[in-house]
C-alpha cells in the first residue's frame, strides 16, 4: 500500500518537473526566434518594431491578470480537494491532518499578488 502511495508520488514529481522543463525549453525557443528576428532586421539596416524590443504593456497586464485568475482558481479548487480528504469533511477522507488545505493558500496569495500587481502596474503612468 505505502510502495504505491511512493510511486505516484514520484510520477507526479516527475511529471511536474518535466512540465515545467518543457515551459522553459519553449519561452527560450520563442525568444531566440525573436533575437533572430531582430539581428536579421538590424544586419540589413531596417527598423526594429517596438514590439520585438519587449512586449507590450497591454499584454503584460492581461498576462498577469490571467494567471492570477487562474492561480486563484487552482488555489479554491486544490483547497476544496485538500479539506475533502481530510477526516472531518462531510466525506470523512483517510487523512487525519487537519492542516492539509492551507497548502491551498500557497497557489490562493500568489494569484491575489498577481492579480493586486496587474491593477496596480495598469494604474500606474508610463
Amino acid at each position: 500500500m505505502m510502495s504505491g502511495i511512493v510511486t505516484v508520488a514520484t510520477v507526479l514529481w516527475i511529471v511536474l518537473g518535466l512540465v515545467f522543463i518543457a515551459n522553459g525549453f519553449f519561452v527560450y525557443q520563442v525568444r531566440m526566434a525573436r533575437y533572430r528576428v531582430m539581428q536579421t532586421l538590424a544586419e540589413k539596416g531596417q527598423p526594429v518594431p517596438p514590439e520585438l524590443l519587449g512586449g507590450s504593456v497591454r499584454r503584460a497586464h492581461a498576462g498577469m491578470m490571467r494567471g492570477g485568475i487562474i492561480l486563484i482558481g487552482l488555489g479554491a479548487a486544490f483547497g476544496v480537494f485538500l479539506w475533502a480528504m481530510t477526516e472531518q469533511s462531510m466525506f470523512h477522507g483517510p487523512v487525519g491532518a487537519n492542516w492539509l488545505p492551507t497548502l491551498a493558500l500557497f497557489p490562493l496569495l500568489l494569484g491575489l499578488s498577481l492579480v493586486l500587481l496587474a491593477i496596480f502596474d495598469r494604474s500606474r503612468p508610463n
